[in-house]
């Protein structure tokens, strides 16, 4: 498979890895480490959406790892840039969360500088 395969389903079990997270959480309440953090941590990591999140990072990491060892690092990171993009757009379609403009702007910014990055 050629790097830049295993890069994107990177960055998307990444993504993934966060909305479980964000559904694990919301599920579980608010997490205040601050009585039982022991508790606190293994409850979490029951949770069925952040244990599921979990497994989508080390699968993530895995294939990061597979294609920094075929290419070079300066290839590789930019599209680290990719998953701030897609977690946000998960966020307002997934969630429903609001997004303002300013933040979209940005959005807009960092899919530049990853256009321009790539085509160096």
């Amino acid at each position: 498979m050629k790097p830049v395969w295993l890069l994107l389903i990177s960055v998307c079990s990444a993504t993934i890895g966060q909305i479980c997270f964000k559904k694990g959480v919301f599920a579980t309440g608010e997490i205040t480490l601050k009585e039982s953090v022991i508790g606190d941590l293994f409850r979490l990591v029951l949770n069925p959406f952040v244990f599921s999140g979990l497994v989508f990072y080390v699968i993530s990491t895995i294939l990061w790892l597979v294609a920094l060892s075929k290419t070079s690092l300066s290839f590789v990171y930019p599209f680290a840039s990719l998953v701030f993009v897609l977690v946000m757009l998960s966020a307002r379609f997934v969630f429903l969360e609001p997004v303002p403009l300013l933040r979209y702007m940005g959005i807009a910014m960092i899919c530049l500088g990853f256009l321009l990055s790539s085509l160096a």
